[in-house]
């Protein structure tokens, strides 16, 4: 295709049409969607004066159209702002030539602050000249802070939902899924470093009677105050957990046997004094302790402690028992 006339420039892709581009004249710096100044005294910071501001700049930030025309550089900045122009953005012009994306405030006619992206270079026909692009980043600061907001929100609602994956809603405890992980680094652990781990399995004693008595309310009551008083007896080294029912378990570091007796003995104590109205609360309690060097697994020594646990009960329950 080749038109008869164009007052442009041509270029040609082998093959296909050519296609003609008209040649647009220099903008006007009042078209420009940004605030451009331009001011004089590059090299003396009390005679820096405004020689130049584009009609964006003035209807932007609320300046009067022309007021700020001969007035001086320092009046538009905000004093911290000041400071960093003088010290950094000047210096940086005059060495480079340049300077780009600079945050700083401006001072208003209403007296509020507004942050803008400063770009800064020297005038290319006057050198003694320093020009100005100024981008308003209110509406960014605003989107950056709803942004941080939205992200704050959603970490806690993670958080939550973590909170949720890996304990009892009842008690507060780990649920049964997160004791078996936490459980299974611990014996790790102590077969790196060649220490004991106790697993304690805790039953209430005729607890149905006791959902049957005060109702099912009645008996999460029991187990909701259970819950609260043993995650409070744990160390912050313990596993305490609710693994199902009315049972819960412990898994604790670095116990031998004398220690790990003690330890089961606060346990019933602390049952007895949950009150339940009529009779006083009991647990029974199995036990086993795996030794140094062992490499048992978890759930090896959570089927002793249980096995234990129903020698306990069949023994008259109240009582605790260590797996032999």
């Amino acid at each position: 295709v080749t038109p008869r006339s164009c007052s442009g420039s041509v270029t040609g892709v082998p093959g296909r049409a050519k296609v003609f581009v008209r040649a647009l004249s220099s903008p006007d710096p009042d078209e420009i969607p940004c605030g451009c100044l331009v001011f004089s005294g590059i090299d003396d910071p009390g005679n820096r004066l405004i020689r130049y501001a584009n009609h964006y700049f003035y209807e932007q930030f609320g300046f009067a159209a022309g007021g700020l025309v001969g007035s001086p550089l320092s009046g538009l900045l905000t004093k911290a702002s000041t400071v960093i122009f003088d010290a950094y953005v000047v210096p940086t012009v005059l060495h480079e030539g340049r300077c780009s994306e600079v945050l700083l405030e401006l001072q208003t006619p209403t007296g509020s602050k507004c942050p803008v992206v400063v770009n800064a270079r020297r005038h290319s026909a006057d050198r003694t000249l320093i020009v100005l692009s100024l981008f308003d980043t209110t509406q960014r600061d605003t989107l950056y802070q709803e942004l941080v907001e939205t992200r704050r929100r959603l970490e806690e609602k993670a958080t939550i939902l973590q909170h949720l994956s890996t304990t009892d809603e009842l008690t507060g405890l780990l649920n049964r899924r997160e004791l078996h992980k936490r459980a299974a680094i611990m014996l790790a652990e102590a077969r790196r470093y060649e220490t004991s781990v106790a697993v304690l399995v805790v039953d209430i004693d005729h607890f149905k009677e006791l959902n049957d008595t005060l109702g099912h309310a009645g008996g999460d009551k029991i187990l909701a105050e259970l819950g609260k008083r043993f995650r409070e007896q744990g160390r912050l080294t313990d596993i305490v957990a609710r693994h199902g029912g009315e049972e819960f378990v412990f898994v604790v570091p670095k116990m031998d046997e004398f220690c790990v007796w003690r330890f089961a003995q606060r346990l019933h104590k602390i049952a007895s004094e949950v009150r339940v109205p009529g009779k006083v609360l009991t647990v029974s309690i199995g036990i086993s302790l795996s030794h140094p060097r062992d490499d048992l697994l978890y759930e090896v020594l959570f089927m002793r402690a249980d096995k234990a646990l129903y020698a306990a009960k069949a023994a008259g329950r109240n009582r605790s028992l260590i797996f032999d």
